[in-house]
């Protein structure tokens, strides 16, 4: 795995979404990472897998998740855990106002790698979501590189 410097409190913004590093692998000796998600009303991500477990606490608002073939519609204080190369996705469910949760993955460093690489850095973690269009060929070259894999969307 490449490796950039990376360090707790460094924001990026990827598509409907900004990402605030709460801790990186350097601060856990590669334990795991925490982060704090900002999803932009009615975004979220694609269907897709990954080489590391994922755990998720909402804050704010209501978010809708799949996992695996589960359907979950999670509210502030609720939690959920996607063991690694389980097929997921979630969606803020709000259309106007934004989403909050805190996501940690074990072990660290596969997704601080992949935002880095995906994202472009924010100075300001309350920034405006941006408006540019989605680029999937860079998010399935990066995945490649930090073992994400983009799936098509699930039939539901």
């Amino acid at each position: 795995m490449q490796s950039k410097q990376l360090r707790k409190g460094q924001v990026f913004q990827v598509p409907g979404t900004i990402v605030t590093f709460l801790a990186v692998a350097t601060d856990t000796h590669g334990a795991f990472s925490l982060f704090e998600y900002r999803v932009a009303p009615g975004q979220g991500i694609p269907f897709h897998t990954h080489n590391d477990d994922e755990a998720f606490l909402i804050l704010e608002g209501s978010i809708q998740f799949q996992v695996g073939d589960q359907q979950l519609r999670l509210e502030p204080g609720e939690f959920t855990f996607v063991a690694r190369h389980t097929p997921h996705m979630y969606r803020n469910a709000n259309a106007e106002q934004e989403g909050r949760m805190v996501a940690i993955t074990l072990p660290a460093g596969y997704h601080e790698q992949f935002f880095a690489e995906i994202g472009e850095p924010e100075a300001n973690a309350s920034a405006a979501f941006s408006t540019k269009p989605l680029d999937i060929e860079k998010i399935v070259a990066a995945g490649k590189l930090y073992g994400f894999e983009i799936l098509p969307p699930p039939s539901v």
